[in-house]
C-alpha cells in the first residue's frame, strides 16, 4: 500500500480488456452491425479513458463537462453520443458548438430547443418503454411509476410530428430502462424489448437504435451471472432482422469488477451488541451501498488465521447512513490492515464528494501485464490474425483429421464427471481434429470455440451438425460462470501471448469438480528452436509471424495451479506427425507435458 496509501482505488487494465472481449464475442453472435460505447459517467479516470480509446471503444457522454473531458482525453466529437435531461441554455449552446456528436434527445422540449440551435440536425430520441428493468428499484429507469427519462409511447408520434416540422432528421431510437440485470432479469429484458418494438413499427425512418447499457455483474453470493449469449439471442431475436445499427453502452459491465478500493482499518470496537470494524472511507468515497443498496465485497489483504467474524463495517463520514455492510461474516482483521472492497470500479471515484472535506482518495490504473518484455494484447492480436490466415490459406486440413493419441486414455474421466445438463467443451478447437474425443463422451451439448472463423468453417459438416460453436477470445469466453463439466486446451496453450488469462477464464467457466485436459510443450518439443526469433522469457515467434512459448513441467504445472485448479495426473508424451499444408512441411516429433486438471470441488472462500 505504500505506492498508493489509502483510501485508494485500483483499477485492472487486463480486466477491462477482457470484459471488453467478453461482450464482443457475444455480439457477432447478433449477426447485425455493432457500434461500442462506454458510458463515461461509470469512471473517467484518465488513463483508464486511454485504455478503453486503445480498444476501439467510443463514448456515451451525458454532459458538456463529459463532452469536454473526453476531448482532452484523445477521443474525437464524431466517436461520441451525448444522452441527458433537462439541460440548459447553456447546454444548449454548448451542443449546438459540436455538430459532429450524436445527441439523442431525452423529451419533446429538447426536441424543439435543438432545433433553435442546431436546425436541420441529425439526431435520436430517448424512449421510455414503461416497463421496469433492474437490480432493484432504485437503478430502474422506467416501469409503472413515471419517469424522468424519455418520451412514452403516448407521446411518440407527437415527438415524430415534431421533429419532422422543426426540420430535424430524427433516424435514431434510444432505450435505457434500468442498470445491473442479470440472467434471471432477461424476461424483464424481453418484455422492455417488445415495447421498443411498438415504438419501432410506427417509426420506419429508423437507422439506429441504441440499447444503452445495464448489463451487471454478480454482487453477492447468489447472484446468477449474466448469460451473455443468451442476452444476445434475444437482441438477435428481437432487432437482428430489423436492418438497423445497433449500439450499446455499457459502464459497470466493463469497469465495475476490474477495481478494488483499498482502506485501511481505523479501530475494530465492540459497540453494544455489534463488533464494528471502522475504515478511513465513507460513502462520500463510494456511494453505492449507502445510497443504491449495491453491495460491495469487503475483503481484507491479509489472511488471518483467526475464525471469521460477524461485524458492521462503517465509514468516516458523521452520518448514520455511513455503513459499508451490516451484520456481514468478515475474516479477522485488526487494526491498521487493509481492507479492500471488490467490484468498485464503477460509478465509485466518479460520484464522490468532498462531504465532511474527506476527499482525500487516489486513482490507479495497472497497466496490463507485460511477461518477457512485450506487449501482449498487440501480440495477441496479430497472432489471432496470423492463424486466421493460415486457415483462410488452403482447402486442406492443416492439422488433419486424427485426433491426439493419447486422448483415449482420459475418456473414463471424462464421462465420470458428466452431470445434467452435462457440457463439454473444446477450447481452441481449430478445424476439429479432436471433437470425436468429446462427442464420443456422451454429453448432453458439445461446445466448439475459436477465434479463427475460418477455422471453424473447415470443421467437417458431420461433426458441426453436433456442435455449438462460438467465435471468440478464450480469454473472454462469454461463457456463464461453471457452465461445463471438462474443457479441452489441446496443442493451444503455447500458441497463447495471455495464457495466464485464458487458464483463468476457464477456471471461472468449470463447473465444480470439473476437468481440464491440456497439453503444454516444453524445449524437447520437435518444433521448438526451429526458425524461432525470440522476443521474451520462454516467448518466440515461429517463421516471425506465430507466438509460441515453451516452458518446462514444473513450471507449467505452477501455472495451473497459481489459477486454481488442481492436478490429477500429469505426464510426458511424445508421438509423430504428419506435414501442415501450408505451416510445417515434414513429418515430425512431438513432445508435451500433459496435465489432467480439476477445479477444487467446493467454491473457495
Amino acid at each position: 500500500m505504500a505506492a498508493t496509501g489509502t483510501p485508494a482505488y485500483v483499477y485492472c487494465a487486463a480486466r477491462v480488456s477482457q470484459n471488453v472481449a467478453r461482450l464482443r464475442t457475444a455480439l457477432k453472435a447478433i449477426d447485425a452491425p455493432t457500434r461500442l460505447l462506454y458510458a463515461m459517467k461509470s469512471n473517467r479516470h484518465p488513463p483508464l479513458l486511454a485504455h478503453l480509446r486503445t480498444l476501439g471503444l467510443d463514448l456515451d457522454v451525458t454532459s458538456p463537462g463529459e463532452v469536454r473531458h473526453a476531448l482532452d482525453n484523445g477521443f474525437e466529437a464524431r466517436q461520441l453520443s451525448f444522452t441527458a435531461g433537462c439541460l440548459s441554455s447553456a447546454d444548449y449552446t454548448a451542443l449546438a458548438g459540436w455538430p459532429e456528436i450524436w445527441i439523442n434527445a431525452d423529451s419533446l422540449t429538447q426536441l424543439r430547443r435543438i432545433a433553435e440551435v442546431s436546425p436541420g440536425r441529425e439526431l435520436g430520441l430517448r424512449i421510455n418503454p414503461a416497463s421496469a428493468l433492474g437490480y432493484n428499484d432504485l437503478v430502474s429507469y422506467s416501469g409503472a411509476k413515471a419517469s424522468k427519462f424519455g418520451v412514452y409511447r403516448d407521446r411518440f408520434e407527437e415527438a415524430l410530428e415534431l421533429a419532422a416540422r422543426s426540420g430535424l432528421k430524427l433516424t435514431g431510437l434510444h432505450c435505457h430502462a434500468g442498470c445491473g440485470f442479470l440472467t434471471p432479469q432477461l424476461g424483464a429484458v424481453e418484455r422492455v424489448f417488445a415495447r421498443i418494438c411498438e415504438f419501432l413499427d410506427v417509426a420506419p425512418q429508423i437507422r439506429t437504435l441504441n440499447l444503452g447499457g445495464g448489463l451487471g455483474i454478480p454482487l453477492v453470493e447468489g447472484d446468477e451471472e449474466l448469460d451473455l449469449a443468451a442476452w444476445a439471442a434475444l437482441v438477435r431475436r428481437y432487432f437482428g432482422a430489423r436492418g438497423l445499427k445497433l449500439c450499446f453502452e455499457p459502464g459497470d459491465y466493463l469497469v465495475k469488477d476490474a477495481g478494488a478500493l483499498l482502506t485501511e482499518v481505523t479501530q475494530v470496537e465492540r459497540k453494544g451488541d455489534r463488533l464494528f470494524v471502522g475504515v478511513n472511507a465513507g460513502f462520500n468515497v463510494h456511494p453505492e451501498p449507502a445510497h443504491y443498496r449495491l453491495p460491495l465485497i469487503p475483503a481484507p489483504a491479509t489472511l488471518r488465521p483467526e475464525p471469521p467474524q460477524c461485524v458492521t463495517i462503517a465509514g468516516n463520514i458523521n452520518e448514520a447512513l455511513d455503513l459499508w455492510a451490516e451484520d456481514c461474516l468478515l475474516s479477522a482483521v485488526r487494526e491498521g490492515d487493509t481492507l479492500c472492497f471488490l467490484n468498485a470500479g464503477g460509478y465509485g471515484a466518479s460520484m464522490a464528494s468532498a462531504h465532511c472535506l474527506r476527499n482525500e482518495m487516489t486513482e490507479h490504473l495497472l497497466p496490463p501485464i507485460q511477461p518477457g518484455g512485450f506487449d501482449v494484447e498487440r501480440i495477441s492480436g496479430a497472432n489471432q490474425r496470423a492463424w486466421d490466415e493460415l486457415y483462410a490459406s488452403t482447402a486442406e486440413l492443416v492439422w488433419g483429421h486424427e485426433p491426439l493419441p493419447f486422448l483415449a486414455g482420459f475418456a473414463s474421466a471424462f464421462r465420470e464427471v458428466l452431470k445434467s445438463p452435462s457440457r463439454l467443451l473444446d477450447a481452441g478447437v481449430g478445424e476439429g481434429r479432436n471433437l470425436s474425443f468429446l462427442l464420443d463422451c456422451g454429453a448432453d451439448e458439445v461446445h466448439a470455440m475459436d477465434a479463427s472463423t475460418h477455422a471453424l468453417e473447415k470443421i467437417p459438416a458431420a461433426l458441426r451438425a453436433q456442435l455449438r460453436l462460438r467465435v471468440g477470445d478464450l480469454a473472454a469466453t462469454g461463457f456463464p460462470g461453471e457452465h461445463f463439466d471438462a474443457i479441452t486446451l489441446l496443442d493451444v496453450f503455447e500458441t497463447l501471448p495471455n495464457a495466464e488469462a485464458v487458464l483463468a477464464e476457464l477456471y471461472h467457466i468449470l463447473k465444480p469438480g470439473g476437468l481440464l485436459l491440456c497439453n503444454i510443450p516444453g524445449h524437447e518439443d520437435g518444433v521448438a528452436g526451429l526458425d524461432m526469433r525470440e522476443i521474451g522469457d520462454d516467448s518466440f515467434l515461429y517463421q516471425s509471424t506465430y507466438y509460441y512459448r515453451f516452458i518446462e513441467p514444473a513450471v507449467a504445472q505452477q501455472l495451473l495451479e497459481n489459477a486454481g485448479f488442481e492436478v490429477v495426473d500429469s505426464g510426458r508424451r511424445e508421438w509423430r506427425e504428419a506435414p501442415h499444408p501450408g505451416f510445417r512441411e515434414e513429418e515430425h516429433t512431438h513432445v508435451s507435458h500433459v496435465l489432467l486438471v480439476r477445479r477444487p470441488p467446493q467454491r473457495r472462500g
